[in-house]
């Protein structure tokens, strides 16, 4: 009896899985070697998805991750923080939105991109979405069928840790 209990445990077991969220959300940290070393850097290929860009009731522009036919891919930098310091975090995240049938792209005309850099924290009047609009932003294909993203850029209107991202990507 021992030992058919412990097989039908082990058959549930085996046979449970968790929900696949992958479809539309790939995580793939490859590359991520531009992280500062005092945080932690992840990166996001979302398919199937647009950026949209909107304005609250005081003219503060937001983004909206909605269903559509581009990519969004999303990089995020969280700072290390003592966790009891309430107010101690501090996160960056850059947006990019592109064409998938079109990823082959080398640019400094950066403000005609969809492409955002947003700051977390608590800095006074020095958080939010702001566009980007100066530095470069190239995607190549690599011969495994992944891609190559490099952007180096500088937002002028608040300080900034990330400058750079270089992350390799699959759509697969």
């Amino acid at each position: 009896m021992k030992h058919l209990c412990l097989v039908i445990l082990l058959v549930f077991t085996l046979s449970c899985k968790s929900e696949n969220t992958a479809v539309t959300q790939k995580n793939s940290e490859l590359n991520s070697i531009v992280c500062p070393e005092n945080g932690v850097c992840s990166f996001k290929v979302l398919q199937n998805k647009s950026l949209a860009i909107k304005t609250d009731g005081l003219g503060d522009l937001f983004l909206e991750t909605v269903e559509g036919k581009k990519l969004v891919l999303k990089f995020e930098y969280s700072k290390n923080h003592d966790k009891k310091l309430e107010d101690g975090s501090y996160r960056e995240e850059v947006f990019l939105e592109l064409n998938p049938n079109d990823l082959k792209i080398e640019t400094k005309d950066l403000v005609n991109q969809k492409l955002y850099f947003a700051r977390w924290c608590y800095c006074k009047g020095e958080t939010g979405y702001y566009k980007i609009k100066e530095g470069l932003l190239k995607v190549e294909k690599l011969n495994d069928g992944s891609f190559q993203l490099y952007l180096s850029f500088k937002i002028g209107e608040v300080p900034q840790v990330v400058t750079q991202i270089n992350e390799t990507f699959s759509l697969q």
